[in-house]
């Protein structure tokens, strides 16, 4: 149950995240750095340890949702939150993928797992089923991607509508705008909104990466993106770059602080 939006920039990309879950669920931690010297990447932890959002010090990003409308094969085994650590050594698309190939997924359910690869100016979607995995590419452009335990067919069909209508507006594809379309409720069909309130369930953190030839920012919510200012309350991590040829995206700094907002 989540949204994903994806923005290309000339100098790399945005990709925002809501998180919808339990609220029963235990918190997450917010997002750290991990890892050491050039293979650093930065994600938060969910509760069982794993985590649906991340990028490493080469510029690749990841994000997991739930698969709601595929049959459910076998009970759950592991978390699907173990799937994108696994991933967050690899360079390329075919390094990914190989990854993902040999990971063994026995006992986890079906998700979709999108993957932003800059330097190849790729765009993929791996739809893991609980019997194989199919591939999907994606050009280079502004899109997104949700899922819903109601439905991922309407939550994509109404999030989509909305998301087509503020692509319209004179910012859009800015970070003032990526925020506000993560805070947007549809007051038609309130259940399907960008930003969730259900009795059980609702979007319990915004996640929002940034990603630039001279490395990565994630900016954290650990709340509903539109119970709080984006611009005065979240907690950011930024990677400074120090040039080598072994990775366009290498790391040896890291520095905790609050950012201004990028418009």
């Amino acid at each position: 149950m989540c949204t994903v939006t994806f923005i290309p920039r000339e100098d790399g990309f945005y990709i925002a995240m809501n998180r919808d879950e339990r609220i029963a669920r235990p918190s997450a931690v917010p997002p750290a750095v991990f890892g050491q010297r050039f293979a650093k990447s930065i994600y938060p932890l969910d509760s069982e340890g794993g985590t649906w959002i991340a990028a490493n010090s080469k510029g690749i990003a990841f994000a997991l949702l739930n698969w709601n409308d595929r049959q459910v094969l076998r009970e759950k085994g592991r978390t699907r939150g173990s799937v994108i650590p696994a991933l967050l050594s690899s360079n390329c698309v075919q390094a990914a993928e190989s990854a993902l190939f040999r990971f063994d997924l026995d006992g986890i359910l079906p998700f979709r797992l999108v993957g932003v690869f800059p330097t190849e100016k790729n765009v993929l979607e791996w739809r893991w089923d609980q019997r194989r995995i199919e591939r999907n590419t994606s050009s280079w452009t502004i899109r997104q991607w949700c899922s819903s335990s109601l439905s991922d067919a309407t939550a994509t069909s109404r999030r989509k509508q909305v998301f087509e209508q503020k692509l319209t507006e004179c910012h859009a594809g800015s970070l003032t705008w990526l925020r506000q379309l993560h805070s947007a409720h549809d007051d038609s069909r309130p259940l399907f909104s960008h930003c969730v309130h259900r009795q059980e369930v609702e979007t319990v953190s915004y996640t929002e990466l940034i990603c630039t030839s001279m490395g990565i920012e994630s900016h954290y919510l650990a709340s509903s993106p539109c119970k709080a200012d984006l611009t005065q309350q979240r907690v950011s991590l930024r990677l400074t770059r120090t040039p080598t040829r072994s990775s366009s995206f290498p790391v040896n700094k890291l520095q905790r602080l609050f950012v201004s907002p990028r418009t």
